[in-house]
């Protein structure tokens, strides 16, 4: 290949990766100006452990899930309530009726029959 041909392959990296780059900012902007507005990060979404049913609402845990439609979506990570990795259901929806729901402040387990019904 010609020296020329090296040159715009570098310079449509350079291209890419600045696009790339300016399309997180925009993404991370959106995300902050949202998170300081109070709002939830993940209305209506559930992190579940698949191996021990433990669950929690995904805003809690950090989750970001803005428009966001899935169905069988899972990701990898530990479990706060059996401490091991884990694959984890992202479901839609309350969490599910008589499993135990995991505290994020204390990393607890709650029981529905404890939580008030107000």
């Amino acid at each position: 290949m010609d020296w020329w041909v090296w040159v715009l392959i570098a310079i449509g990296a350079v291209a890419l990766v600045s696009a790339i780059v300016q399309m997180t900012e925009k993404v991370a902007a959106v995300t902050r100006d949202i998170s300081e507005d109070g709002e939830d990060m993940a209305p209506g979404w559930i992190l579940r452990c698949t191996r021990c049913q433990a669950w929690r609402p995904a805003s809690e845990a950090g989750a970001v899930r803005l428009g966001a439609a899935s169905k069988g979506k899972r990701t990898v990570s530990r479990c706060s309530a059996c401490g091991r990795l884990a694959w984890v259901a992202i479901e839609k929806g309350p969490g599910p009726e008589g499993k135990r729901r995991i505290d994020e402040r204390t990393n607890e387990s709650i029981w529905p029959e404890t939580l008030s019904r107000a």
